[in-house]
């Protein structure tokens, strides 16, 4: 499993299309949002899993999403995921994903929310079938990030991703986030 696969699973023409229904924008608004997104949300899962009780929160909530199918849920469950995912820096990196995509940050916060749950369960799956534990998670995220499966060596577009995930200067948002900011006045 890499970016691009789980990319493909989440922003599928038919999602993208409910997306943009649902939230009164364009799909090409909506595939923007996700594919700026997706390796910030993967990267704060890693960072967060870099922790014993970090990795063992995630594993107990990939375990609970394993099961779940790949449908977009209800934007509580998203929400509360969000928080979890990106802590106190949710609003900072809603703001900069807004930002680099030209989408109002509470539309982007409704995108991710209501597919957290989707992403979850992708990788809830691809946890119980790679049969990886809790300590073993911040290893999985980072090879999905930096582009690596079972079929392929890592690089491409995720491993420079993966580069730009970053987190440096130790604030909990991935540095090329931050840096989002500067290149549009902030």
């Amino acid at each position: 499993m890499d970016l691009s696969s789980i990319l493909g699973s989440i922003a599928d023409k038919n999602t993208v299309n409910q997306l943009g229904q649902q939230f009164g924008l364009d799909s090409n608004k909506v595939s923007s949002v996700l594919n700026a997104a997706m390796p910030a949300l993967l990267g704060a899962m890693q960072k967060n899993a870099s922790t014993e009780s970090g990795a063992n929160s995630l594993a107990k909530a990939l375990g609970d999403h394993a099961a779940s199918n790949l449908k977009l849920n209800d934007l509580t469950d998203g929400s509360k995921i969000l928080g979890h995912i990106f802590g106190g820096n949710l609003s900072s990196v809603l703001g900069n994903l807004s930002k680099s995509t030209g989408v109002a940050s509470n539309q982007v916060n409704n995108i991710l929310a209501s597919i957290a749950p989707m992403l979850l369960s992708i990788l809830g799956k691809s946890q119980q079938s790679s049969n990886t534990n809790a300590a073993g998670l911040a290893g999985m995220l980072g090879m999905i990030l930096g582009g690596a499966s079972s079929s392929s060596n890592a690089g491409g577009l995720g491993s420079i991703l993966g580069a730009a995930m970053q987190d440096k200067d130790g604030d909990g948002t991935p540095d090329i986030l931050g840096g989002l900011g500067s290149i549009f006045g902030r």
